[in-house]
C-alpha cells in the first residue's frame, strides 16, 4: 500500500472511467451514423423535389457537419479505451 509523507498508508481506490468512455463512444458512433443516414435521405428528397430546395440543402449540410464533429469526438473517446 502506498504511503504519504507522514508514513501513513493511503487506501488504494480502484476506479475506472473506462465503462463511461466505452458507452460514450458507442452512443457517439450510433448518433453520427444516424445523422449521416438522415442527411442522405434529405439529399434524396431534395433531388426528387427539385434542384431549388435550398432549405433541405442547408439542413443536410448542417446535419453532416454535426455528424463530422461527432466522428471526431468518437476518435477522441477511443483514445481513452484500452487496446484490444
Amino acid at each position: 500500500m502506498p504511503e504519504n509523507q507522514d508514513g501513513l498508508r493511503l487506501p488504494i481506490v480502484v476506479a475506472t472511467t473506462l465503462p463511461f468512455f466505452a458507452r460514450a463512444t458507442t452512443i457517439v458512433d450510433e448518433v453520427w451514423h444516424d445523422l449521416d443516414r438522415m442527411a442522405g435521405a434529405l439529399d434524396q428528397r431534395a433531388a426528387e423535389l427539385s434542384a431549388d430546395c435550398a432549405i433541405l440543402a442547408l439542413m443536410t449540410s448542417g446535419i453532416r457537419e454535426v455528424a463530422r464533429r461527432l466522428e471526431k469526438a468518437e476518435v477522441a473517446l477511443l483514445a481513452y479505451q484500452p487496446a484490444p
